[in-house]
């Protein structure tokens, strides 16, 4: 009798190590490494890029580090999943107000998708096409990956093609709509034609925080404990950053910030747009500058039969008279700003505009 209570007991015991029972723990799945294509020789299949331990799900690889953006480009309401592969033993070169300076064999990532259901992210959603911009030997090359209907895997295409997509609205009412997949040699018109570069590297766009699996974390300073960042950064108090758009800082600062991830890329100092005089960045809108670098009482000098027969790019107190907000409303092809890889009016973007042309305080336009 007392021998059996004592094997009980010590069964009871040692529960946790499997007595009553032979199953072995599951196997850790194996870790996942980025394969890079040869220079110049991109591969057919996203998944053969192996970015993804789980590309449906856009669970990255090792060393493949997701982020957001505090301002988005508008992409016709897309959601975007972003991510930064850095090979071993390379950093970035930091900067406080430039764009970051990647090393050759860094990955850029971003994958497109529409949620099924507006309303409710855990209805899952549809993946369209994945973009990577790779910094090979003699610079930066793009690729764009569309994905299957059974959304298992991605193929590249560099024609770019137009996607029928379904989703519901905010309002609950059933929507299809295009969805323009740009040609991949349209990618130079933003990222640059003589030297392409990243447009969201820059700390005012990555200085926010990150669920990284243990709570938020601010983006910039997870990356340098990473070792991905070549400096330390300065305190997070002393960083300039950009603000949400659609938040509830002052309108001017939102609309700056809304200019700068939408339209600096190209109205800033060497960008595509710099001839044509208009000053998009952050730091070229702030209080204190000259407001005509910024459009106010500003006749356009390059827009050509564009300017929806207005005469200045900003008018203050008259959104309606500014070429500025005709342009960022229109979807015509040689009107609408930005250029391309947009087919639909940015409702959101254009009323913040709106409200804040409406209350400039700024002389009259003569």
């Amino acid at each position: 009798m007392k021998r059996g209570a004592l094997a009980i007991g010590l069964c009871l015991g040692l529960a946790a190590s499997g007595c009553g029972g032979s199953e072995d723990p599951p196997a850790k799945a194996p870790k996942v490494f980025v394969t890079p294509a040869p220079e110049g020789e991109p591969y057919d299949q996203l998944s053969d890029w192996h970015l993804f331990e789980n590309g449906p799900s856009q669970k990255p690889a090792e060393r493949v580090v997701p982020y957001e953006v505090i301002s988005p480009l508008w992409s016709d309401g897309a959601s975007k999943h972003r991510f930064i592969h850095l090979p071993e033993g390379k950093t970035i070169g930091y900067s406080a107000e430039d764009r970051w300076k990647f090393p050759v064999g860094s990955i850029l990532v971003k994958t497109f998708g529409y949620l099924h259901d507006q309303r409710d992210a855990s209805a899952g959603e549809r993946l369209l096409e994945t973009r990577l911009l790779v910094h090979e030997s003699d610079g930066w090359k793009a690729h764009t990956y569309v994905w299957n209907d059974e959304q298992t895997d991605a193929v590249r295409k560099s024609a770019g093609t137009t996607l029928s997509v379904s989703t519901i609205d905010s309002a609950g009412a059933s929507v299809t709509f295009d969805y323009g997949v740009p040609n991949s040699t349209k990618c130079s018109e933003c990222h640059g034609k003589d030297a392409p570069d990243t447009l969201g590297g820059k700390t005012r766009q990555l200085d926010r925080d990150h669920d990284y699996g243990k709570g938020p974390e601010n983006q910039i300073d997870h990356l340098y404990d990473l070792g991905f960042l070549d400096a330390a950064p300065p305190p997070a108090a002393e960083r300039v950053h950009l603000t949400d758009p659609m938040g509830d800082a002052p309108v001017a600062e939102r609309a700056r910030s809304y200019l700068d991830a939408n339209c600096s890329h190209c109205h800033e100092t060497g960008g595509s747009a710099s001839q044509s005089g208009l000053q998009l960045t952050w730091f070229e809108t702030a209080p204190g500058t000259d407001a005509a670098t910024w459009g106010v009482c500003k006749v356009p000098t390059s827009a050509g039969g564009a300017n929806c027969g207005l005469v200045h790019d900003i008018v203050p107190g008259k959104p309606e008279d500014s070429v500025l907000l005709c342009r960022v409303k229109s979807r015509e092809p040689k009107v609408q700003m930005p250029p391309l890889a947009t087919l639909q009016e940015d409702k959101n973007g254009v009323a913040l505009l709106s409200e804040w042309i409406a209350q400039l305080n700024e002389p009259a336009c003569p």
